[in-house]
């Protein structure tokens, strides 16, 4: 795959540099406005029953990334901007990813994402024990997102305490339409990516393919991924068949977070024992997966499967994890109708069924060579669920939603490592039930209520689980899942086609919250243990406003107050401390504005100063950034279109940390942020568009 890639980069790079010059005899197409979408006819797919969000009793934020302007790619976080309650930060560390919060749920992991249930495009990135990773997704390549920020397990089961689905762009609607994009930038960005796609009659197909180059902006940061995507769909008389594939080959290393003294000594170095040790990850991931809609009797049938594989090689402090993980599942959901009192109701049963195998051995790290085996196990996980939704209509301004769901997980380890004289080998049962239930009010199209209830839950993953702080085999016997039950209740509506808005308030009483810490003896490596309880809390609020056409303006405000209530460990006592990690202030902006041929981009965000430790007596300061991005929307030259663009991230070079290791040993909590990083490309397609 990596040969096919380069090889394909390369003549879209040639291409691209081929027709460039053409631009002096261009005419300049005129740029699509970005128009609020009315929010009484805006359909949400996200809750597996397809609704008006205005019968939605939950917080749900849908984004249509058509019409923003490029951006350089590395994370998720350019895609979700000014959703409010949603914290993504970015490490700028393609070895760990970048971390996401919902309500303060998935603020724990030190790599990866925990707590927040993560679909692209139908195939769960969410592994059964809850671990998400999304080494695979190419931010360039997505179209459309939505977000539910209450608890969802009733529909989603483990790791519910929010879901985000990620879509990539549709197919063209021509026969033919091929697209190059070629960006470069500061840090040693350079990004490459190809999209060939259309429709004929009822097929539509389309293949990505794409490479991200970055030397980082710290020592000891560089990365590079491959990445290959494809999907392919047939509409089947009344149904549709849909086959879509992602695959990422990467290889990233990890600088590691820095103390205080160090980020004053100098915030682009690498930590040195990090160095030493050359940590980071290199790794394929591989996944396919197949959806199929069908009429049936008085519903539909939706069935669907996925597989996928992943390997990687992790050098950490102070070990060496090399894992092989083989995962897939089925899934089948009914759709139906009903009377009820002249009026409809909206019914979806399903059941799901999930493996994962995780193959994982442990060797000592000398200097990133593999030393003696430390480690050598099997790790299963298998989960089975089932739920039922209702949506039932009690009047012409009243719609109910309800939904309940159970999950059983098992959770086996098998030790082949007995030189330590020790057998390991255990097993671990966890479930749940869920139930949701919601009420929605829309008194007016410019003003509605709602409230829920819900609830979530999370297992400790298999990494988890196995991180062990005596280095011992098997499964942590103490771990216990964490549960949460969520209050919330808001308010939307819409001004005539001027403006929209929703406002949230929430309540979560968590027990066994999962929190991540080091020790003394692997620094570097992190823990996990039960808090006993926690209450999160908060209000969220968003509005999109057109004042004229071709200006659209977008801004989010979040306040998250997550306490612990309980929690002790040894003799200290954490209660009413905040939770590490989760900023008490967050507000986004975005202003979008298309004046004829030009395309103009600007947003801001801003984060409070957060808690870095359970004992709230380090914090890591507030900060700010403004990035700005133009460009103009299509150059015609020919049969070819040229969309040429240029942006600036961190416009006033401030500096700051974008991301936190909980609980780091030795103070080394922070992980900097780039400063000012200007960035420049452009987008040649022709054909159908």
């Amino acid at each position: 795959m990596n040969e096919l890639l380069r090889v394909t980069i390369a003549a879209a790079t040639a291409f691209a540099v081929a027709f460039a010059p053409a631009s002096l005899r261009a005419q300049v197409a005129p740029a699509d406005t970005a128009a609020p979408i009315a929010i009484d006819t805006l359909m949400v797919t996200i809750l597996r029953t397809p609704l008006e969000l205005r019968k939605v009793p939950h917080a749900v934020t849908t984004i249509d990334l058509g019409t923003r302007a490029a951006a350089p790619g590395l994370a998720l976080d350019e895609a979700l901007r000014a959703v409010p309650g949603v914290q993504i930060d970015n490490r700028y560390n393609h070895a760990l990813g970048e971390r996401i919060a919902i309500r303060g749920f998935g603020a724990r992991p030190q790599f990866g994402v925990r707590g927040v249930k993560v679909v692209v495009d139908g195939i769960p990135a969410t592994m059964p024990d809850g671990q998400t990773t999304l080494n695979h997704v190419d931010v360039r390549t997505l179209g459309r997102v939505e977000v539910v920020r209450s608890g969802a397990s009733s529909l989603y089961g483990n790791a519910a305490g929010g879901v985000i689905q990620l879509e990539t762009r549709t197919p063209p609607a021509g026969p033919v339409r091929q697209e190059l994009e070629v960006l470069g930038g500061d840090h040693g960005l350079l990004r490459l990516n190809s999209r060939t796609g259309g429709r004929s009659g009822r097929a539509s197909y389309q293949l990505t393919l794409g490479r991200l180059a970055y030397d980082g902006h710290r020592d000891h940061n560089a990365a590079e991924n491959l990445y290959a995507g494809g999907a392919f769909g047939l509409e089947t008389g009344k149904g549709d068949l849909r086959v879509v594939f992602h695959a990422v080959d990467y290889d990233a290393e990890n600088p590691g977070a820095l103390s205080e003294a160090l980020l004053r000594a100098d915030r682009t170095q690498a930590f040195a024992n990090n160095v030493r040790q050359r940590t980071g990850e290199e790794g394929r991931h591989a996944q396919l997966g197949a959806r199929w809609r069908q009429p049936l009797g008085n519903g539909e049938l939706e069935v669907s499967a996925y597989a996928l594989t992943r390997r990687i090689d992790n050098p950490i402090p102070p070990q060496i994890i090399d894992l092989e993980r083989r995962a897939g599942g089925v899934r089948a959901v009914y759709r139906g109708t009903a009377g009820l009192g002249g009026r409809e109701l909206l019914w979806t049963l399903g059941a799901e069924a999930d493996l994962q195998s995780d193959d994982r051995r442990n060797f000592v790290n000398e200097a990133g060579e593999r030393g003696a085996l430390s480690l050598d196990q099997d790790e299963r996980v298998s989960g089975v669920g089932a739920f039922l939704q209702l949506s039932a209509p009690l009047g012409d301004r009243v719609a109910l939603l309800g939904g309940i769901r159970y999950d059983r997980f098992g959770f086996r380890a098998t030790d082949h490592f007995i030189a330590d004289g020790a057998d390991d080998s255990g097993d671990r049962a966890m479930d749940a039930l869920s139930p949701s239930l919601g009420v929605a009010l829309n008194l007016a199209d410019a003003f509605g209520l709602y409230a829920s209830v819900g609830t979530a839950f999370q297992t400790p993953t298999t990494t988890e689980l196995a991180n062990r702080p005596d280095g011992s085999g098997g499964f942590n016997p103490e771990l216990e899942p964490q549960r949460a039950t969520t209050l919330e209740a808001g308010a939307r509506g819409r001004l005539g086609s001027v403006a929209a808005y929703q406002l949230a308030f929430y309540r979560a009483a968590v027990e066994n919250e999962l929190i991540g810490f080091e020790v003394p003896a692997m620094p570097g490596r992190t823990f996990f243990r039960n808090a006993g309880s926690a209450i999160h809390r908060g209000i969220e609020a968003e509005a999109s406003v057109t004042p004229v056409a071709g200006l659209l303006l977008r801004a989010a405000y979040a306040y998250t107050d997550a306490r612990f209530d309980e929690y002790r460990v040894d003799d200290d006592v954490f209660d009413d401390n905040r939770i590490p990690g989760v900023a008490p202030h967050r507000f986004e902006a975005t202003l979008s504005f298309r004046p004829g041929r030009w395309i103009l981009d600007l947003s801001t965000r801003y984060l409070a100063g957060l808690p870095v430790d359970d004992a709230n007596t380090a914090e890591s300061p507030a900060y700010a950034v403004t990035d700005i991005r133009a460009g103009l929307a299509r150059l015609r030259v020919g049969g070819i279109d040229v969309a040429p663009f240029v942006g600036v991230d961190n416009v006033f070079d401030r500096e700051y940390n974008a991301s936190v290791v909980v609980n780091a040993f030795g103070g080394r909590y922070f992980e900097p942020g780039p400063g000012r990083s200007l960035f420049a490309g452009a987008t040649i397609g022709f054909g159908g568009r």
